[in-house]
């Protein structure tokens, strides 16, 4: 058994890891697009609170069948910084779509992303235990494959949804301070809740606000790796927060019904 001071310090690692993690691998957002038919057009821009943007486009070219394309970003100084983040990744996805009324939708998709990332950051030197600072810097290149459903309920004023997606990544290039890090692969969990906010018969009917909150974990988590430094960064647990708007071209000419 743990002695009750390690079991509290692992306690509080594991909720500030949530909060801000240090992993060289951060997703895109899983999605949901309010398409309901054919010729339909959704283009949506987000701002995370960890100063990363992402946008994407979804188009159905045919009843029921879906399209998306989605990317990130998140620049990080290179010059005197000690610490940073770079991240640039896209992917592609196709599916389809189900409307079960004029208000409940559903549907899934599945696609292929890559991207590279880059992260340095010091640990240590605050703490009883470490006598010293330490340097991590990672340096990836990975590509995934990845399936998703989601199911969204749109009321007059605000629509509320659920996404869950599951992937697999995979590591080409996967350095610590230049040191290749033993990890090929893992499967991540990444459930979102979102809800988005629009005005029918307002000046922007075509527009919607979004808030989203989304969840993204190791299926393969556990305590044994908390010593672990390189695979707790890259496993660990994080949560990402965006605020967003949405945008239907195919509503700019007509007041939208759901009805």
């Amino acid at each position: 058994m743990y002695p009750p001071l390690l079991k509290k310090r692992n306690l509080a690692l594991a909720s500030t890891g949530l909060l801000a993690s240090c992993s060289v691998y951060t997703p895109l957002q899983p999605s949901a697009p309010l398409l309901r038919d054919k010729g339909q057009v959704e283009v949506a821009g987000s701002v995370f609170l960890a100063k990363r943007l992402e946008g994407s486009v979804a188009y159905s070219p045919a009843r029921h069948v879906l399209v998306r394309a989605a990317g990130g970003l998140r620049p990080g100084k290179v010059d005197t910084t000690r610490t940073y983040f770079r991240l640039r990744q896209f992917e592609l996805g196709a599916g389809t779509y189900w409307p079960l009324s004029g208000q409940w939708l559903v549907g899934g998709l599945g696609g292929y992303g890559r991207g590279k990332s880059s992260r340095r950051f010091d640990a240590g030197g605050f703490e009883s235990l470490n006598d010293s600072v330490t340097t991590y810097q990672y340096e990836a290149r990975f590509h995934k494959v990845f399936g998703e459903v989601f199911a969204a309920y749109e009321g007059e004023r605000t629509t509320m949804g659920l996404t869950y997606r599951l992937s697999q990544v995979r590591f080409p290039a996967l350095t610590n301070n230049g040191i290749p890090i033993n990890l090929r692969r893992m499967t991540r969990n990444e459930p979102m809740f979102f809800v988005r906010y629009w005005d029918r018969e307002g000046v922007f009917p075509w527009a919607q606000l979004q808030l989203a909150v989304s969840l993204s974990w190791s299926a393969d988590y556990s305590k044994k790796i908390w010593y672990e430094q390189p695979l707790r960064d890259l496993k660990e647990p994080q949560v990402l927060t965006s605020l967003g708007l949405v945008i239907y071209p195919h509503r700019f000419k007509k007041q939208y019904s759901t009805r």
